[in-house]
Formats: C-alpha cells, sequence, structure tokens
C-alpha cells in the first residue's frame, strides 16, 4: 500500500482520536471538576509504569523483527516470532498486575484511590493483547482505522449517558478503560484471520537482551511522561493534577497529527536501514522532518496565542490556571516529535539500543531533579517547565547521536530555518488580531484563526518557494484536475 494511502489512513485514525477526546473532554472537565479529574489523571499516570512493564518493550521490538522478516520474505520467521512476543507479553502482564495489586495494598497514597487503581488494572492484565506492531509492519492502517471508530461511538454514547456528577469519576475511569480493552481483544482476534501462532521450536531467550535494553528505555521514557502528574499528586495534590493534566491533554490532541507520518514510515525506512539504503534513508527521513518543521511550527505557536481559548472553551472557567500552563508546554510539540522519530526509527534500528537508553535515563533524571525543585515554587508551571526543559535536552543529544551515524546529514538547511522565521511571524501578526476579534467569543476565535494563519503561512512558503510545501502544492494540483 502506498504512503499516501497509509497517511490518508493514520490521519483519519489520529482525527477520530483526536476528535474524541475534543467532545467528551469539554463535558467531563465540566461535570468532574479539576480535583475529581485530577484523582483519575493521577492514578492514569501511574498505571502507564505498569502498562510499559506489561509489554516488556515488545511493540516497539516487534516493528524491528517483523519489518527484517517480513523485507525477507521468511513468512514462518515472522510468525515465530510474533508467537515468541506475544506469549512473552502474557506472561510479562500477569507479574505487572501483581505487582501493581501489591504495590497498592501498601503505599498509603496508592491505597487512598484502590478502586480507581483497580479499574485501571484491567488494562494493564489485557495490554499483552497490545499488538499493533503487527498491524503497523502489515501495513493494514484501514483495520486499526475501523476498529477505533466503532468503539470510540459506543464509549461516547455510554459517557454522556452515565457521567453526570462529580462522584462518578469511577465511571469515568471504567469508560477510559473499557474501550482499550475492547480494541485489544478484537486485535488478537483480527490476527488469527492472517496465520495461526506458530508453537513449534519457540525461542524466548533470543529476544531477551534487546527486548530488555528496549523496555528500560521505554520504562525511563514512561517515568519522565508520568513523574510529572505523580510527583504533582503527592507533593501538592489533586486539584494541581487536575489543571496540569488539562494542559497536556489539549497539547496532546495535537502532537499526534505530527507524529503519524513517522508511523507511516517506519517499515520504509527500517528496511531501508537494514539494506543499507542511505538514499532511501536520507529521503524518508526528509519527508518526516520537513514535515516536522512545516506542521510543527505553526502548531506550537498557534497552541501559544490560542492557549487562553482552548482552555476556556475545552475545559471551563475553573480551569483558568491551566492556561499558563499549556502555553508553557506547547513547544515541546516540535521536539518530542522529533526526539521520537530520531530515536524509534533511526537509533534504534541501526542497534543502538543502549545509546537510547543511555539517553532516556539521563533525560529520567534530568526531568525528576527539576521537578523537585520546580513544583514547590511554581506548582503546575513548575512541571510543565521541567518537561519542556527536558524534552529539548533529549531531542539535542539524539540529534548529535543520528549526526554520529550520518555523518553528512543536516537537520537544518535553507527551507527549514525559514520555515521557523515565516511561522513566528506570521504568528506575530495573527495575535494583533486576535486581540480585536475576541470579543467575538472563543469559538468564533478558534474556528477563523488557525484557518487564516494557515492561508497567509503556506501561501509565504510557496512564494518563497519552499520545495516541500511545493511539491504538496503541485500534488494537490494533480488530485484536483483528475477530479
Amino acid at each position: 500500500m502506498s504512503v499516501s494511502k497509509n497517511y490518508l489512513y493514520n490521519v483519519l485514525l489520529i482525527i477520530s482520536n483526536t476528535v474524541f477526546p475534543i467532545i467528551t473532554f469539554p463535558y467531563v472537565s465540566r461535570v468532574l471538576m479539576p480535583e475529581y479529574l485530577g484523582k483519575v489523571y493521577f492514578v492514569q499516570g501511574v498505571i502507564g509504569y505498569f502498562l510499559i512493564l506489561s509489554v516488556l518493550g515488545a511493540p516497539n521490538y516487534g516493528i524491528k523483527e517483523l519489518s527484517k522478516a517480513k523485507g525477507i520474505g521468511d513468512w514462518e520467521e515472522f510468525k515465530k516470532i510474533f508467537t515468541e512476543l506475544f506469549l512473552m507479553t502474557v506472561l510479562s502482564s500477569v507479574v505487572s498486575l501483581g505487582i501493581l495489586l501489591f504495590t497498592v495494598s501498601i503505599y498509603g497514597r496508592f491505597y487512598q484511590e484502590k478502586m480507581i487503581f483497580y479499574i485501571f488494572g484491567l488494562q494493564v492484565l489485557f495490554e499483552c493483547f497490545h499488538i499493533n506492531h503487527f498491524f503497523i509492519v502489515m501495513e493494514n492502517h484501514k483495520r486499526r482505522l475501523i476498529r477505533s471508530f466503532v468503539i470510540r461511538i459506543l464509549s461516547l454514547g455510554f459517557l454522556f449517558y452515565f457521567i453526570k456528577k462529580p462522584s462518578d469519576y469511577y465511571l469515568y475511569a471504567l469508560l477510559l478503560v473499557i474501550p482499550e480493552v475492547i480494541a485489544r481483544i478484537i486485535d488478537v482476534i483480527t490476527v488469527r484471520k492472517y496465520f495461526n501462532f506458530n508453537f513449534k521450536e519457540l525461542r524466548f531467550k533470543r529476544h531477551m537482551n534487546s527486548m530488555m535494553v528496549i523496555f528500560l528505555y521505554l520504562f525511563t521514557i514512561g517515568i519522565y511522561g508520568s513523574i510529572d502528574t505523580t510527583m504533582l499528586g503527592i507533593m501538592v495534590g489533586d486539584t494541581e493534577v487536575g489543571l496540569y493534566s488539562a494542559a497536556v491533554k489539549m497539547y496532546r490532541m495535537v502532537l499526534p497529527v505530527i507524529l503519524t507520518l513517522g508511523t507511516v514510515l517506519s517499515p520504509r525506512i527500517i528496511g531501508a536501514i537494514k539494506r543499507k539504503e542511505k538514499n532511501n534513508i536520507y529521503k524518508n527521513l526528509d519527508i518526516f522532518i520537513d514535515y516536522c518543521f512545516i506542521v510543527g511550527v505553526p502548531a506550537t505557536v498557534l497552541m501559544v496565542i490560542l492557549a487562553p481559548e482552548f482552555t476556556l472553551l475545552f475545559s471551563g472557567k475553573s480551569f483558568e490556571g491551566a492556561i499558563s500552563t499549556m502555553m508553557i508546554m506547547s513547544p515541546c510539540l516540535g521536539f518530542l516529535a522529533l526526539g521520537s522519530f530520531i530515536g524509534g526509527q533511526i537509533l534504534l534500528p541501526n542497534d543502538l539500543e543502549r545509546d537510547i537508553l543511555i539517553i532516556s535515563i539521563a533525560g529520567v533524571f534530568i526531568n525528576i531533579g527539576l521537578n523537585y525543585f520546580l513544583i514547590p515554587i511554581y506548582l503546575r508551571n513548575g512541571a510543565a517547565l521541567a518537561t519542556l526543559l527536558t524534552e529539548v535536552v533529549i531531542a539535542l543529544i539524539k540529534i548529535y547521536k543520528m549526526k554520529k551515524v550520518y555523518k553528512d546529514y543536516s537537520i537544518l538547511n535553507r527551507d527549514r530555518n525559514i520555515t521557523i522565521f515565516v511561522g513566528i511571524g506570521v504568528s506575530i501578526f495573527i495575535f494583533w488580531i486576535i486581540q480585536h476579534i475576541r470579543v467575538y467569543g472563543n469559538l468564533i476565535t478558534l474556528l477563523t484563526m488557525p484557518i487564516l494563519y494557515g492561508i497567509i503561512y503556506f501561501l509565504i512558503l510557496i512564494l518563497l518557494k519552499n520545495k516541500r510545501v511545493g511539491e504538496w502544492f503541485e500534488f494537490a494540483k494533480k488530485k484536483a484536475r483528475l477530479h
């Protein structure tokens, strides 16, 4: 299947996953308020560690190994690898659930919210069915889209029917978990339509070293991805977690739009690295990094200048405290997208797992240290600043490591530098306009300003002969002629 079709399905999947919280979060935040919303997101942050333990890095490792087997056409080896990884994650999910239940029973802060922990424990148990790596390697994004859309529609109906008052936060936790569990079960059933599991001459040991390195890497990523809410919940309280989580959720609505192309390109880049096809590697690198700059820059500046409108419209006046937090966190978009792509699609396929692990461990210590000093002073904004600084450092180190492998590849070039300046320049003009139209309401501002920004931004890039935007423009014109 072509990159364009895969990308379309991924974009539709991202839209499905993004539209769902856009519809639900304004309702949930107004019903549960910061305190009770904070309880759920505090537990969800802690559960993230146990979800990583449940899969032992199998999804990331699986993309790499299954892509190799597919690339050489060895389908028996493909089935054997998939079976081995699946059985390993079944065992690790049971172990992870046991550790979770034990931890909740002995630690007072967790025991206070034991019912929410037990609800999320269902997701920990069924995380062994997390086999998206199979469908990514098979490039079957259409099925993922249909499955996600149907489940989202069902859960949306249940949400509006059952969540009526703040004390319903237990039901909200359940509605966050059940769709994920159902999706996992459907995935495993669907795999059986492709092939039967191969249980002959299984060799689990061959995966252990690489998987453990990837697991430690993902676990450290998980720590500095969730440590902010965990430390806020322990050091300050549920209300601060609720305000902070509102800002995080809003900026993460945009993040998948940037990351989705990396998911589509992943099997192709890994295959090119395996075959040592430098031209293909650079070609796909250019596609993603150009996209990251062209989409990431306007996404970041729009999130900053429209933070008041985003927050008040999607969360309500009780979440006004999240406005400044969202402004601080918005620049994470580009750095996180770039760092994730380089780590997962460039360094990992080049067998630099240990380097990635060391970088991640360094990031954890930086993040924990910054949170420790900044949270007592700046509360949720301190956690946001700690996250931003950590993402910047991690992205820069990964770029440095990539340059050690591909010395003649450059992250910055004329077009990308111009993209940054144009994006910031247009944002200054848009910010001036916003001051004059805010009187018409948050919804009008949010609907009109991104469109106006996009028209001016892309028109300037076309006039300045941005190569990638020019290609997109020509592609769109050809498609228009065909219809």
